[in-house]
């Protein structure tokens, strides 16, 4: 299957999804930072990079897309809790960033998503250290979920203004 390095600073959350993973026929790596992250990537470029955005004192808004300056974003799967309409946009539109999901997400339809950015990604295997991947298709489209433009609702169909009581927070 496919080489997936797991960036989150939840260690339950991490444990739980390379573990699932791992059972799916992955081979999945670890990273609570990005620093971490960065290492991981120069030792082995995965097929795919799943990635929370709010490690503490790092943050995805800055940090893929220095990733990304230094040429070692990989085909990228935002998983996060943290997302609002503005951040769905910016990494929708970001290149190396495949899709976006919001947390909570269920073990069935995070693999579908995994699977789905892997197929658009063409990707078949893990590379080695340092040899180029193929180049991600021009912003081919990445099932988001319900689409964002005029729309209020993030990638995997959650209102950013629904509390998880479902009363409106606006």
């Amino acid at each position: 299957m496919a080489e997936l390095l797991l960036v989150d600073n939840d260690p339950r959350i991490v444990e739980l999804i390379a573990w699932f993973l791992t059972k799916r026929g992955h081979h999945v790596r670890t990273a609570t930072s990005f620093a971490q992250a960065r290492e991981r990537i120069r030792e082995l470029a995965p097929d795919l990079m799943l990635s929370d955005i709010d490690l503490g004192f790092e943050h995805g808004r800055e940090e893929l897309p220095a990733l990304a300056r230094e040429k070692l974003l990989p085909p990228t799967l935002v998983v996060s809790g943290y997302l609002d309409r503005e951040l769905a946009r910016l990494f929708a539109t970001m290149p190396g960033i495949v899709g976006v999901i919001a947390k909570p997400v269920g073990m069935a339809e995070l693999e579908t998503r995994i699977q789905g950015c892997l197929e658009i990604c063409g990707t078949a295997g893990a590379q080695a250290p340092g040899e180029p991947r193929a180049p991600l298709p021009a912003r081919a489209h990445v099932p988001f979920g319900r689409d964002l433009p005029g729309g209020r609702d993030l990638p995997g169909g959650r209102d950013p203004s629904a509390r998880s009581d479902g009363e409106r927070t606006e």
